[in-house]
């Protein structure tokens, strides 16, 4: 049998077939890799967790206490001994204080104390009584109290050492009264036992720099004490009157303008004081002058008081300055506005739209209410058309959306969902870095928001 010789060969294609499968893939690589160089490029969008606080626009300042201070002097030189507490009130005629030329009383006193017990147990159970009191009542968060308890104990040693020099004084007759001088109070009032050279100032007088506690000094005035005569050896304030006199800024000047009677405390106590008051103008700023008619017994024994004016306290959400952002809006008259049915509780209004045919349709159209008020409702201007009129339910009226009132509210982005959501604020004040807004409206406490609302617009997707 002969060999066909006269086959056909049929050569293959060798190219390259395109697969529309590999096509496909090598674009989506692509998109793949060009989104992910793009989101490394791209700054990441921070948001903040919202909190309660709140912006204190209290004025805090240091105060000078003037009162009417009488320095009594000695008209003897010798050893002082008080029978007086300082900062107690005393009768016209009590006796204050002797001065002993000799010193014979002092030292037959002290010779005494060596020789016996120098407090009775009743003073001693005294004593602890009062220092159990103070650690049953101690708190970590009222430590200066310890002053005061200070205060309290050395008072109590000193009135009843002054006790036992009175009965000495008696029980030596006339042998120490011709060498010791009893002064009695020329008038009732309360005695202090220091000077500091501020007593004779007034409110007029008052320099800036002696509001400087750094170069305050105080001399206390001590039993046992020799003093000159003519040196003070005790002061008297018989009047209750007296002001607190602070410095203030010009600043602070005019934060106080348009009020007529000032709130304050004065050393953190927890009872306000009301009351009217005096501005006196400075080279550079003011004495703000604080009458007063009472308390003076309260802080006798102070030149230099705390006092805090209360003005503002706003309490509300905080906010970054920089998350706050403006949204323009349509004013939609009330009327225009249609309750929601059984449905739905949204409220909604009728639109009569125009496409390119110029055919018209009405449809409901519920949008975004910010807020309303007596006359409009505050609407996203994003579900209308320029060219959309508003009818009136119930009626033939109608209200083109290119007349509406324009308008620009306040908020920030909601980013609980991930959605740069547009939510309305309503400012309380205004920090340098933080704004409290106010707690009705749909902002709430531990949402998150954007940090910089200049970085996204609304409704981007931001994770």
């Amino acid at each position: 049998m002969a060999k066909n010789k006269n086959k056909k060969i049929v050569r293959m294609n060798k190219s390259i077939q395109i697969n529309s499968a590999l096509i496909i893939f090598g674009i989506i690589l692509v998109y793949v890799v060009t989104s992910v160089f793009l989101s490394l490029r791209k700054e990441p969008i921070t948001t903040y967790k919202v909190n309660s606080s709140n912006i204190n626009n209290n004025i805090i300042c240091d105060g000078i206490a003037l009162r009417q201070e009488s320095e009594i002097a000695a008209d003897k030189s010798g050893y002082v001994c008080y029978f007086v507490r300082d900062g107690e009130k005393v009768a016209k005629w009590a006796p204050v204080c002797t001065v002993d030329e000799t010193g014979n009383l002092i030292q037959t006193v002290e010779r005494k104390n060596s020789d016996e017990t120098k407090f009775s147990s009743a003073d001693y159970l005294e004593i602890r009584n009062t220092i159990d009191l103070y650690k049953i009542n101690y708190s970590d968060n009222r430590f200066f109290e310890v002053y005061n308890f200070k205060k309290n104990i050395e008072s109590k040693v000193l009135e009843m050492s002054n006790q036992m020099l009175m009965k000495e004084y008696a029980a030596q007759g006339n042998l120490a009264q011709s060498t010791v001088r009893n002064l009695k109070a020329p008038e009732s009032g309360i005695i202090t036992y220091y000077t500091d050279g501020y007593e004779k100032l007034t409110p007029e007088t008052l320099k800036e720099s002696d509001f400087d506690r750094s170069k305050y000094q105080r001399t206390l005035l001590k039993s046992g004490e020799i003093v000159e005569s003519g040196k003070t050896i005790y002061k008297l304030t018989s009047n209750e009157a007296w002001n607190i006199c602070c410095y203030i800024t010009i600043d602070q000047a005019n934060r106080l303008l348009d009020e007529s009677t000032l709130y304050y405390r004065i050393n953190n106590a927890d009872n306000e004081i009301s009351g009217n008051y005096d501005m006196i103008r400075t080279e550079n700023g003011y004495v703000l002058v604080l009458p007063l008619n009472k308390y003076m017994i309260d802080y006798v024994d102070e030149r230099f008081l705390s006092v805090e004016i209360i003005l503002d306290r706003f309490e509300g959400l905080k906010v970054p300055n920089t998350a706050i952002v403006e949204k323009q809006i349509y004013k939609i008259p009330v009327a225009y506005m249609a309750a929601g049915g059984n449905e739905s509780g949204t409220d909604k209004v009728y639109v009569q739209s125009t496409d390119e045919e110029g055919n018209s349709t009405v449809n409901q159209v519920d949008p975004d209410i910010y807020m309303t008020d007596d006359k409009f409702y505050y609407v996203d201007p994003d579900k209308f058309s320029e060219t959309d009129v508003l009818i009136k339910p119930d009626s033939k009226e109608t209200l083109a959306v290119s007349k509406l009132e324009h308008g620009k509210l306040k908020g920030v982005y909601l980013a609980n969902k991930g959605v740069a959501d547009f939510t309305r604020i309503n400012i309380v004040r205004t920090g340098d870095e933080f704004t409290i807004v106010g707690t009705g409206d749909r902002l709430r406490e531990f949402d998150n928001i954007v940090m910089d609302s200049s970085q996204v617009v609304e409704n981007q997707v931001l994770y």
